[in-house]
Order: structure tokens, then sequence, then C-alpha cells
């Protein structure tokens, strides 16, 4: 295979154990969730300090004011008190919850575009992740705000039959969608239809990257099913959560690549406002 990339070693960065090149020839669930647990153990001192700080205002939630999380818990699953009014919540909370709500997209953007350039390249400068990433400007927020008012739309159409295939798409097509909308800036109705276009070049391939994502939700549930007593309880399943979700994000990541450079032939991707040549020749 000829290799050909003016800017770096693509020889000897590509094919280097651990990046793009191994990854190219994994097939199985099992190779997939071993390249992941690889990258994570090499790359998680990085990787959870960008995720500490959507976290933290979580955390402190689950501290100091359990009493109001549970409250609002209730009021959303108990049906007997849908009919109750909201619970009232002091500007502590709100401020905590919004926090919460605007970090987690910005800290999935930063952690995913960090990622994409530690498979492909070796740059893994957390500041760069996050200064890619603020630079997005505006339309990066508005496209992640309006991802995720879809999912609150398609959970709320699910209480209606056209709802429930609406959502089956919008949680199959997320391993790629969201690449989609932080790489190559499109708008979400594009990247929703692009995902779905990559996706169904191969529903098999889909599966083997869903089965690992699939296994660390159900770990989360298991924990917060059984450890569900008391505020120590409540930061156990937080902290579990905030150890898991980079080996999440490296998974989604995995399954972008993969699907754009087995179905779309690519030579190069745009992670974070540069072009890094993956390596191979236009003609190949």
């Amino acid at each position: 295979m000829m290799f050909t990339n003016p800017y770096i070693e693509p020889e000897q960065n590509i094919k280097k154990d651990g990046y793009l090149g191994s990854f190219i020839t994994y097939k199985s669930i099992g190779s997939i969730s071993l390249k992941a647990l690889q990258i994570y153990k090499n790359k998680y001192p990085q990787l959870l300090l960008i995720s500490i700080i959507s976290f933290i205002p979580s955390l402190m939630l689950s501290m100091f004011y359990p009493e109001e999380l549970s409250s609002i818990a209730s009021y959303f699953l108990d049906s007997e008190a849908t009919t109750e009014v909201f619970p009232d919540l002091t500007f502590n909370v709100y401020l905590l919850l919004i926090l919460q709500v605007l970090l987690i997209p910005l800290v999935d953007a930063a952690m995913i575009i960090a990622l994409g350039r530690i498979i492909i390249s070796q740059d893994t400068n957390i500041l760069t992740a996050f200064y890619l990433t603020l630079t997005r400007g505006y339309s990066l927020i508005l496209n992640v705000v309006i991802f995720y008012l879809i999912l609150i739309l398609f959970v709320f159409l699910s209480l209606l039959f056209i709802g429930l295939p609406l959502l089956f798409l919008w949680i199959i097509s997320t391993i790629t969608y969201l690449h989609a909308i932080y790489f190559e800036n499109s708008g979400v109705g594009s990247a929703l239809f692009r995902s779905l276009k990559l996706l169904s070049k191969s529903w098999l391939d889909l599966f083997k990257f869903w089965v690992p994502i699939l296994g660390l939700t159900a770990l989360q549930f298991i924990s917060s099913l059984f450890i569900y007593e008391g505020s120590l309880a409540t930061i156990f399943n937080e902290l579990l959560s905030f150890v898991l979700r980079p080996l999440t994000l490296i998974i989604y990541s995995l399954a972008y690549i993969h699907y754009r450079i087995k179905f779309e032939d690519l030579s190069y991707i745009n992670y974070g406002n540069s072009v890094v040549n993956l390596g191979l020749s236009i003609e190949e």
C-alpha cells in the first residue's frame, strides 16, 4: 500500500499499534472492545480531565441537593405525581442544572475531537481540543441544541405510534450522528440523513459497535438498581458514569472512522479545523 502525506510520517504513525492502522483490520466485537480499552488505558488522564468539567455540576447536585434531585425524578417518573406542581427549587439548583445541560454537549464535542486526533494522529493536547471546539462558534452550539431538542421531541412523539420509529432511528444513528455535527459542521437534518446513509451500508457493523455500548449502559443500570440508597450511593453511580463516559465516546469515534474509511474510501478527515491525512492515496 502506498502512503502519501506531506505533513507527517504516516507509515510510522498510522501503522503504530493502537492507532488507525491496526484498527482497520478489526472485525469482531471483542477486537473493537479491546481497541477501545487500549486507547482508554493510554489516554484516560487527558480524557478524564476533559470529562470532569461537565461532571462537577452533577456531583455537586448529588452531594448537596439529593432531596431536590429526588423530587425532580419523582415528578417526571411517578405517574401519580404528574398532576402535582413542579418542585420548588432554589436558585443554586437551577444554576447547576443549567450548567450541566450546557456543559455536557461542549465537553462531548471536545472529547470526541480529542479522540479523533488521538486515534488518527498523536495530538493529545487537551487545550487544543477545547480551543478547536470553542472556535466552532455559534453554529456548533446551535446544532447541538437542535440535536437535543429533536431527542426531546421524539421522546414526546413516542407516546404516539409515529414517534417510536423516529426515536429508534435517532438512537441508532447516534453512533455516527454526533460526528457529522462536530467534525463536518453539518446541520442537524443533513447530519441525520448522512448518518443513516452510512449506517444503511452495513447494519452488521453497526451492531458490532452497539454491543459494547449497550454493555456499558447495562453496567450503569445494574449499579443504579442495586446501589440506590443514600447520598453515597448516588455519588458512586455518578463516579461510575464519569469513569465510563470516555470509553463510550471512544467507541463512537471508532465507529465513525470505521464507517467513513470502509464505505467512502476516505483519504483524509477534518478533525477540529485541521485536515489529518489517513495515509491512503486518492487512487486507492
